[in-house]
C-alpha cells in the first residue's frame, strides 16, 4: 500500500465518522455538555480528515480538492478559534493572534489561486463546485480579516461570536457532507451531488441566524 492510499483510507474513514458525529452538535442544546463533547469530537475528526486531505492534495494535485480543503479548513479553524475571541472590544487577549492572521491570509490566497487556475481552464473535477468553494473561502477570509483589523467596528455585537461559530461550523460540516455526497450519492447529477449540501446549509444558516436575531430583539423589547 502506497502513502496516498494510506492517507485516503484514513481520510474516508474519518470523513464517514464526521458526517455522523457532526449531526450531534447541531441537534444538542447549545452550550451544554453534550454540545461541547460532540463538537470537540467533530473538530478532532475534521482535523485528521483535513490533514489527510492536504497530504493527498500535495501528492496528487487537484483543483477541486484544493478548494474543498481550503474552505473546510478555514471554516473549522475559524469556527473553533472564534470561541476564544468573544469580546475583542474589551479584551486584547480575545483579538486575533498571528496564527489567526496567517491561516486566514493563507486560505484567502489559496482561494484566489484556485480562481486563477479555473480562469486558465486548469480544472480538475466540477468547475462550478470549485468556483463556489473558492468564493466561500474568499468571503469567509475577507470577513475574518475585516474583523481582525477592526474588532470594535460594525457589525460588532455581544452575540456576534455566536453567529460566526454557527456559520463556520455548519460550513465545515457542509463541506465534508459535500465530499461524502459526491462520492456515494452517485444517482444525483455530478455537480448537484456535491453542491446540494452547500446550498442547503447556506439556507439553514440564514434562517438560523435570523431566528436568533428575532429572539434577541424580542428579549430587548420585553426588558425595555
Amino acid at each position: 500500500m502506497n502513502l496516498f492510499s494510506t492517507f485516503l483510507i484514513i481520510h474516508v474513514s474519518t470523513g464517514l465518522c464526521a458526517v455522523l458525529v457532526g449531526v450531534m452538535p447541531i441537534v444538542s442544546r447549545k452550550g451544554g455538555r453534550a454540545h461541547r463533547f460532540w463538537g470537540r469530537l467533530f473538530a478532532g475528526l475534521m482535523t485528521v480528515l483535513l490533514v489527510c486531505a492536504w497530504a493527498m492534495t500535495a501528492l496528487r494535485f487537484n483543483t477541486y480538492f484544493l478548494a474543498l480543503s481550503a474552505t473546510a479548513t478555514l471554516g473549522l479553524f475559524s469556527g473553533v478559534r472564534v470561541l476564544r475571541r468573544k469580546r475583542p472590544d474589551l479584551n486584547t487577549a480575545d483579538r486575533a493572534r498571528p496564527l489567526d492572521w496567517a491561516a486566514t491570509l493563507g486560505v484567502t490566497g489559496i482561494g484566489l489561486w484556485v480562481l486563477v487556475l479555473l480562469a486558465k481552464g486548469q480544472s480538475d473535477g466540477p468547475a462550478t463546485v470549485s468556483v463556489a468553494l473558492a468564493a466561500s473561502a474568499l468571503t469567509m477570509g475577507s470577513w475574518d480579516l475585516w474583523r481582525f483589523s477592526a474588532p470594535k467596528s460594525w457589525p460588532f455585537s455581544l452575540e456576534l461570536w455566536t453567529y460566526e461559530h454557527l456559520t463556520k461550523m455548519l460550513g465545515a460540516y457542509s463541506a465534508v457532507l459535500s465530499a461524502f455526497s459526491g462520492n456515494f450519492l452517485t444517482a444525483l447529477p455530478a455537480t448537484w451531488s456535491q453542491l446540494w449540501p452547500t446550498v442547503l446549509f447556506q439556507c439553514l444558516i440564514v434562517v438560523w441566524v435570523a431566528i436568533l436575531l428575532i429572539r434577541k430583539r424580542r428579549r430587548a423589547l420585553c426588558v425595555g
